[in-house]
């Protein structure tokens, strides 16, 4: 692309050197730089990007754009006010802005984000919409199926990645939206037809420090410049606090508190949800494999989403009718001597409390929570989750999850402390296999184990080093094994 119109909305401070011609690349990692590349130099809270400017030099960068002047060798240095504000103007002009060509729909909030998206997507899916998903689960659209590891891009690959799937057909793009994502600035430039917020509770407090300051981050994209709808859910504290301070045009979805969509008659059972579902005053019966009380919130905020976007309610009620698990997340996995086995990602204490509230109503037998908490984090959860596995479950197995760099043992007695507030009904077992086949030798007729925490994550992170493990496989492997010994 000419640098003139790559360059086009971009407000420049000083131009130091001559503007290359052309630019045929951009990037925001040295290492990834070829030739006749565009190098932000961007800085975060541990690394500068102006001081791997000599480095993408070096690897055939021609521009770098940044906040400072940078020893660039000659090189042209493009100096701006806001380096995030240019690199999303550039990346607009360089991919033809996608989202001119495509509804763009984000999703905010501590829980259920990636379940919300795969539910929109089944809708629109079966409503004749070509669809991309983006987040935890990774990147798919038409045959490409892609693992990113992260909930949100980075902002230079979203727009990439938005470019590839408007090319592909894609009309909706559903999109997790994390509160590193907006703290971070990784949407900036991204205009949504609707943002979702489903909840808000303590969670990576390691990062944010507070939960003031991680509420404050989650609620500021919910503006007028950044949404055409904000979707909230009015049962949720914060999401009334962004109903009273959004200038953006709401609406709203519960089950409690009074709404513009809102569910009654709820019944939950092993074999999914049903509601009587008030949409815009338009009154319908849902019925969707989906387990417990979490999913009907998602249900109800992506019947609300889909709506004002323009799908009619009774193509939402057949997609909801036949809906897929969502992988990881109260899903599933097998049935053992007459119970049966959950796999659900809940990792924070609300997370386990909805998750095992859920399950409560639902079980005839013993509930037994499997779960660990990841190492090098927010400490201060491990016992709170403790205590809600005790009260909530008949019998709590502790084991590891991630435990990155910290000793697991350490961290399973910190959640041993918690559960033994409560109850003494519990084991730890430090090894992750050798804990869900102990658990499994617990299950009786119309018993529920929830296997907790890590969802369809594939990888145990132990001393830094990512081991395979997908606990879905496990699970099924140690059954198996069960199963003919006793055969």
């Amino acid at each position: 692309m000419k640098t003139e119109e790559l360059l086009s909305g971009v407000k420049i401070k000083t131009v130091i050197g001559k503007l290359p011609q052309e630019i045929f690349s951009l990037e925001d990692n040295s290492e990834k730089v070829t030739e006749n590349c565009l190098f932000f130099c961007i800085k975060g809270n541990n690394k500068d990007g102006a001081d791997f400017a000599p480095r993408a030099v070096a690897r055939g960068a021609k521009l770098l754009v940044g906040e400072r002047v940078t020893e660039s060798a000659g090189v042209c240095t493009v100096v701006v006010e806001d380096v995030k504000e240019a690199e999303a103007v550039i990346c607009k002009n360089f991919y033809r802005n996608p989202q001119d060509d495509m509804k763009i729909v984000g999703v905010v909030g501590t829980n259920g984000k990636t379940s919300t998206c795969r539910i929109l997507s089944e809708i629109f899916e079966r409503a004749g919409y070509e669809t991309g998903t983006i987040g935890t689960l990774g990147v798919t659209y038409g045959s490409v199926s892609e693992q990113t590891g992260l909930t949100s891009l980075g902002l230079l690959d979203l727009y990439k990645t938005l470019a590839k799937m408007r090319d592909a057909g894609v009309e909706v793009v559903f999109t997790e939206v994390s509160a590193h994502a907006i703290y971070q600035r990784r949407v900036e430039g991204i205009y949504f037809e609707c943002l979702i917020f489903t909840n808000c509770t303590e969670d990576h407090l390691d990062y944010f420090h507070d939960f003031d300051t991680y509420k404050t981050v989650k609620k500021s994209i919910f503006t007028a410049e950044n949404c055409k709808y904000a979707v909230i859910c009015s049962d949720d504290s914060v999401g009334r606090e962004i109903l009273r301070e959004t200038d953006a045009k709401t609406v709203t979805y519960g089950i409690n508190e009074p709404a513009d969509v809102f569910a009654v008659n709820l019944n939950q059972s092993v074999n999914g949800i049903s509601f009587v579902i008030n949409l815009f005053d338009m009154i319908y019966e849902l019925q969707s494999p989906l387990i417990g009380v979490c999913n009907a919130y998602n249900v109800l905020a992506s019947c609300a989403c889909a709506a004002v976007i323009g799908v009619r309610l009774y193509k939402i009620a057949g997609a909801l009718k036949n809906m897929k698990p969502v992988s990881g997340r109260a899903e599933f996995i097998t049935e053992y001597n007459g119970g049966k086995v959950y796999l659900d990602y809940a990792h924070t204490p609300d997370g386990l409390k909805r998750t095992l509230s859920s399950f409560r109503k639902i079980c005839d037998g013993k509930l037994i929570c499997l779960f660990g908490c990841g190492g090098n984090r927010e400490k201060e959860k491990r016992p709170v989750m403790g205590e809600i596995s005790a009260a909530l479950a008949d019998f709590t197995v502790i084991t590891t999850d991630n435990p990155r760099y910290e000793d697991p043992c350490a961290i399973i007695n910190e959640i041993e402390v918690g559960v033994r507030k409560i109850s003494r009904e519990y084991v730890t077992v430090a090894d992750r296999k050798e804990a869900i086949e102990y658990a499994l030798t617990m299950l009786g007729k119309g018993d529920l184990l929830v296997v907790a925490g890590k969802g369809a994550e594939t990888y145990q992170e132990i001393m830094g080093v990512k081991h395979d493990f997908v606990d879905a496989e496990v699970i099924k492997k140690i059954v198996k094994k069960m199963q003919g010994e006793l055969g």
